[in-house]
């Protein structure tokens, strides 16, 4: 057998993975067939390699055409084809092709492997295998026969492939490898073999200062402020420079004399929220210490809601029963018309003028008022009807029941209940099925299942699909299922992605990506700011499914829980006047979402981590009075957000729409 490795790594590897430095068991097999555990291996974390820092790959080299074996049971959640431009970007093609080398076949005839950034050798297999107890192990630089699907069962040692090419700047034929946890986050890709690892973790286990100087608040809030305007792309849609300005002197004010922890925290807090960099996608990922992760929590004994611009008792302990849907006049001497605007400061995760989420926010976020539970207090309420009440806070649990309760009855229970199972079909009468999709994330198996679910109803007259309490998921199930329901060619959208045209210094301060962020594909446009690409996993035509097509009358059920691609979907339907839609406002943007590349931006003296969407996806551009500007997916018939609907009621006022719209024949 050829050596490829050489001699400079081959001494490395020496001293690093001599024997007394493996551990005497491995827990997951070696990936490449007939290899000892730590053979080939010709980059780890770490290692600088073509002047870009490693962070979490492993590279194992061995000839082209040896068998690659899977380490360790588990399923097969995705399956493509695609490149490597760096360590950190990538591109994949998907098609229908149960195997690498058909797929390799169909880019060839499509004339794909013209132009590509790398050499045609690198363009190369990826599977990732989700294990038993929630890790993925993705491997890349595949090729072979070996027929895939996703949601196929793998055990540890099966065939999945053959050594091909990964990363452009080895020369030699590899794989590379890498690990995530089931949130996401990057994991050691070598301690699961049994290898003593270089792999180097974020360090979550450094606590957080309790009090940072006047020179630390300013050079972390510095930091992010000019991460949001390296990389996030659609900040000049949401934020003027005005309001810029007047968050940063607040924010300077506020810290001139040094601040607290938690002090901090909020300032980071209301960068995030409709005060400046409000985007369904952006997220505060360290725990709010005074709401998420507190020692202690206390909660009242009469909890505020906010709805159609009034302040009211929302849910109360047994001994104020009598107050429950009262109108407050003021909290602790705020009036409620201020408690309204801090509260609504302070609504996050929200894309443009989007308001269905917002109204959501504030009927149930009764802790907006002070973004504090860690703490005992005693509120002074005054209600509409001159009852004063002095409410001392309990501390959590108190051991007293909360009214309204929610029962297994309670139609927002039921709908949380229904949203575990991914999809499912009732049959409501002769005529009318409901069908409930919570997610998009489907791999081939599930959506095998979905299909064989969804051919038995394929003569109901009226079919209601229902996409709220969905997050979202990957836009080729959006597409292949909106192919069931379109019965003509969808006409195709010029839909693309943005980045912004930056040097990226803020990446210095990135968890996932070196300080040169490197986006393959995107091209400058003249005369307009930014790197653009058509985005073609969502542009282009959505051909009609010849052997499973839906032809009879489609309502959509969305509200502000239809996030992601769970808007795409039923904007696809709309926009091809093929379903209308009941409900509310969708709760991602209709017209863009900022989304798909994500940094993850850590402070260095606060330790607070920040992630910014990096990339703007443009779905449609064409405003219009039923697609206004900055909103979600607006509904076709309106069902406003209710005290009751959340709390009390057993009837799902929404789905109730649906079916009235049903008898009464009325569609568009």
């Amino acid at each position: 057998m050829k050596k490829i490795m050489c001699p400079v790594v081959f001494t490395a590897l020496f001293f690093l993975f001599s024997p007394q430095s493996v551990f005497s068991q491995s827990v997951w097999l070696w990936p490449i067939k007939g290899y000892e555990t730590g053979h080939g291996l010709a980059g780890w974390p770490q290692l600088e390699m073509g002047g870009e820092l490693n962070f979490d790959n492993i590279f194992i080299a061995a000839p082209e055409g040896t068998e690659v074996v899977c380490p360790a049971d588990g399923i097969v959640s995705h399956f493509s084809v695609g490149f490597h431009s760096s360590l950190t970007s990538s591109s994949s093609y998907h098609f229908d092709s149960d195997n690498f080398n058909a797929i390799f076949d169909e880019l060839a005839a499509k004339g794909e492997y013209k132009g590509l950034p790398v050499p045609a050798e690198y363009l190369c297999g990826d599977i990732t295998i989700r294990t038993d107890d929630g890790r993925n192990i993705f491997i890349s630089g595949l090729s072979g026969d070996v027929p895939m699907k996703t949601g196929m069962r793998l055990n540890k040692g099966d065939i999945i492939g053959e050594v091909k090419y990964a990363y452009h700047k080895i020369k030699e034929p590899h794989i590379m490898l890498n690990v995530y946890d089931r949130d996401g986050t990057v994991s050691d890709p070598m301690s699961p073999f049994g290898l003593k690892s270089t792999f180097k973790e974020g360090d979550e286990s450094k606590a957080a200062p309790e009090w940072l100087t006047a020179e630390q608040a300013e050079k972390d809030f510095a930091i992010l402020m000019e991460t949001y305007k390296e990389c996030f792309p659609s900040l000049d849609e949401i934020v003027t420079p005005e309001q810029m300005k007047a968050f940063e002197a607040d924010a300077a004010e506020a810290f001139k004399e040094g601040i607290s922890y938690e002090g901090f925290y909020d300032i980071v807090r209301s960068s995030v929220s409709s005060r400046l960099v409000h985007d369904s996608h952006v997220k505060l990922l360290t725990p709010n210490p005074k709401v998420d992760s507190p020692v202690e929590s206390y909660v009242p004994n009469i909890a505020h809601g906010i709805l159609d611009g009034s302040v009211f008792v929302k849910v109360v302990s047994e001994q104020y029963r009598e107050h429950l849907g009262k109108r407050i006049v003021s909290i602790d001497g705020i009036p409620s018309d201020e408690i309204i605007r801090i509260s609504k400061e302070r609504a996050i995760m929200f894309d443009g003028r989007n308001e269905s989420r917002v109204e959501r926010s504030l009927l149930m976020n009764n802790w907006f008022l002070y973004n504090d539970v860690s703490r005992p207090r005693t509120a002074v309420i005054v209600l509409e009807d001159g009852t004063v009440i002095r409410d001392e806070w309990d501390k959590w649990p108190s051991g007293k029941k909360y009214y309204p309760q929610w029962t297994e009855n309670s139609a927002y229970i039921k709908n949380l209940m229904n949203a575990r199972r991914k999809f499912s079909f009732a049959a409501l009468d002769d005529s009318t099925v409901l069908f409930r999709i919570s997610t998009f994330s489907l791999n081939d198996t599930e959506m095998d299942e979905l299909r064989d679910s969804l051919s038995h109803y394929m003569d109901m007259p009226n079919m209601i699909v229902d996409v709220r309490n969905n997050a979202g998921g990957d836009v080729r199930v959006v597409k292949k299922l909106a192919s069931v329901f379109l019965n003509d060619t969808s006409a195709g959208l010029d839909s693309y992605r943005m980045v912004k045209d930056t040097a990226f210094r803020s990446m210095k301060y990135s968890l996932n990506y070196p300080e040169t962020a490197i986006f393959s594909g995107y091209e400058k446009l003249d005369g307009k700011p930014g790197f653009y690409k058509a985005d073609y996993e969502v542009s282009g035509e959505i051909v009609p499914d010849n052997n499973l097509n839906y032809k009879g009358w489609l309502y959509v059920l969305t509200d502000e829980t239809s996030c992601s691609a769970a808007s795409l979907f039923p904007s696809i339907l709309v926009k091809a006047g093929r379903a209308v839609t009941v409900g509310r406002e969708t709760g991602s943007g209709y017209h863009y979402i900022t989304a798909y590349d994500f940094a993850l931006i850590r402070l260095p003296n606060s330790l607070i981590t920040v992630r910014i969407p990096l990339v703007k996806c443009v779905f449609d551009e064409i405003v219009s009075e039923r697609f206004p500007e900055g909103r979600g997916l607006m509904p076709d018939y309106e069902v406003p957000l209710t005290y009751k609907e959340v709390y009390t009621s057993e009837e799902d006022p929404v789905l109730e729409k649906a079916l009235e719209l049903i008898s009464e024949r009325k569609f568009l």
